[in-house]
């Protein structure tokens, strides 16, 4: 937990300095929707979501492109809230807008926002309880255990006979175990409880650090981990779990924004003898929180008509930036690759200092 707690204060201070740091935020935020969506079996790449946000097309495109989507949706929705709000905004009215925001493509019968009313068995192979390897709350018990997760871990009610606080360390690894012990929803649990952990981070004014693609690489050491506190009341799983995955998802985060300073100062250099208001200038800096465009894209990022956006465009494949993608019905796409590469790249393992 030291290490972990360390770690957020690392990133904290590298992003004080990064030049632009919320178009490095939002490619991450878009990693996030897309890691937590395929610990629950999506097939969505990063490119294929950043794809769909460019050209509001599903041509070509696996259908479960939309969930992932939703997914960005929600983290915004959630972000601006607590953003805002703080720690107050973390309720379960807003949760309960998470999840139905996550689901709004569900059929119209399907409880979207709202608790569940039947029992839930959660990995059983048929329907025996027996059979289950955890039964989350029943129906009638989920309002009051869920009304305890946002006093305790959510908004973090501390008591005066409380001898210490817990850091926001623990309250996320709490608050995403105890959701996920309730299991509260007919569907979209997992997602839903993995928004939690980033937000709590933001209402604290850490920066919303994403630990889904950590989660996603240990996917099955996840799963029983939970289990453990879930049968056996054992944090410790658990717990080192969060912390190993902030020091890594931390360090990534930190080394990708590296990444993309040192490749914005070299598409800079490269851009020099453009004239400083055209598209092929004031483009690239764009390219890390967007690095999927199409030129009506780009003409309204820029304020330029679409024609100046293609030739901007067309200077920067000349130059290598932008790369074309596959031709689609719903309008061209060009890739800055140099940026998708690393995005998709495997972080290092974390180096964790002994304590």
């Amino acid at each position: 937990m030291a290490n972990a707690n360390s770690a957020l204060d690392r990133l904290g201070d590298a992003m004080r300095h990064w030049r632009a740091p919320e178009l490095v935020t939002r490619t991450l935020a878009r990693r996030e929707a897309v890691q937590s969506s395929q610990i629950e079996g999506t097939q969505t790449d990063l490119d294929q979501l950043l794809v769909y946000e460019a050209t509001l097309g599903m041509d070509g495109l696996p259908v479960d492109v939309l969930v992932t989507e939703r997914y960005v949706q929600a983290l915004q929705h959630g972000l601006d809230a607590v953003r805002e709000g703080g720690r107050a905004a973390l309720t379960l009215q807003l949760v309960n807008q998470l999840h139905a925001m996550l689901m709004q493509d569900a059929p119209d019968d399907f409880p979207k926002g709202v608790y569940r009313t039947e029992q839930a068995i959660i990995g059983a192979l048929g329907s025996r309880p027996a059979d289950a390897r955890f039964i989350p709350s029943p129906p009638d018990r989920i309002e009051p255990a869920m009304q305890e997760l946002e006093r305790s871990m959510l908004q973090y009610e501390r008591h005066e006979d409380e001898q210490g606080e817990l850091i926001v360390i623990a309250q996320l690894a709490i608050a995403h175990a105890q959701f996920e012990t309730i299991h509260p929803y007919k569907d979209g649990n997992g997602r839903t409880g993995r928004l939690l952990m980033p937000l709590i981070l933001a209402a604290e004014g850490h920066p919303p650090l994403y630990l889904s693609g950590a989660l996603l690489r240990s996917k099955d050491a996840y799963y029983d981990a939970l289990n453990q506190v879930q049968i056996k009341g054992n944090w410790a799983p658990w717990m080192d779990m969060v912390c190993k995955a902030i020091v890594e998802s931390a360090n990534d985060a930190i080394s990708i924004a590296d990444d993309m300073t040192t490749l914005a100062k070299k598409w800079a250099e490269q851009m020099q003898g453009y004239r400083r208001d055209s598209v092929a200038h004031r483009l690239p800096s764009l390219l890390i929180g967007h690095p999927v465009v199409t030129a009506s894209q780009v003409a309204v990022l820029l304020g330029v008509s679409e024609r100046s956006a293609l030739t901007g465009i067309y200077a920067l494949e000349k130059e290598g930036v932008l790369v074309q993608g596959d031709e689609r019905k719903w309008g061209r796409t060009y890739h800055a690759k140099a940026v998708l590469d690393r995005l998709n790249q495997l972080p290092a393992p974390p180096k964790i200092r002994a304590w």
